[in-house]
């Protein structure tokens, strides 16, 4: 299964999935995300959730993995879970930003825990796009040119060495990026060229915004 899109019950723009789930080979909706995708005539191939923020009627034609709210995982970490299952490798998850603060932060984890069993993991609104980069990973990541975005990088762990930002505004060589601080927000990319990120050791959070 090459690519799987899961749609969270929360996006925080207007933004259209079809550009999402056009080339998708398996999509599962989050509970309200059939609401979500319901709306734009998305028929996924599997329903998961708690249903405590669904709005509509579930579809009879699509199979639904219905789980109590009083349980030890969230209904993105099931979905990531059974990613696994169907042996995916490039996984998009919609949504997922912005909404409560808690359930934000909650996913970032899940970013960071579940990273290393995809080719590709990475969360994504209209506005904003997230992924992990970490040791055990490719070295250098190449970020396309794009004038109309900032990103930045925070360490997920207690710190990331040996980071390295090449043509980028404010580049850095073998730096030191402890879990605090604010040193690497808004970063900008410079002449028109793909910025390059890498690291020795650690868990880097990237996040892409559009300005």
């Amino acid at each position: 299964m090459n690519n799987i899109v899961i749609i969270t019950s929360y996006i925080d723009t207007n933004l259209s999935l079809l550009p999402y789930t056009n080339d998708a080979d398996f999509i599962i909706c989050l509970d309200g995300g059939w609401d979500i995708a319901s709306g734009e005539n998305i028929l996924p191939d599997l329903i998961m959730g708690d249903m405590d923020s669904l709005m509509g009627e579930l579809p009879e034609n699509v199979p639904i993995e219905r789980f109590k709210p009083e349980k030890d995982y969230t209904d993105l970490e099931l979905a990531l879970k059974k990613a696994i299952d169907l042996n995916g490798k490039n996984i998009t998850v919609i949504g997922g930003m912005g909404g409560r603060l808690d359930h934000t932060m909650a996913n970032i984890q899940l970013l960071s825990q579940y990273t290393g069993f995809f080719d590709s993991l990475i969360m994504k609104d209209g506005r904003n796009e997230c992924f992990v980069l970490n040791e055990n990973q490719s070295k250098g990541i190449v970020l396309p040119y794009d004038d109309n975005c900032y990103f930045s990088v925070f360490s997920l762990s207690e710190k990331c060495t040996g980071l390295t930002i090449n043509n980028a505004k404010y580049p850095l060589t073998d730096y030191t990026l402890p879990r605090t601080g604010s040193l690497c927000v808004s970063n900008e990319f410079i002449g028109e060229k793909d910025a390059v990120l890498s690291i020795e050791n650690g868990t880097l959070l990237v996040i892409i915004s559009k300005k």
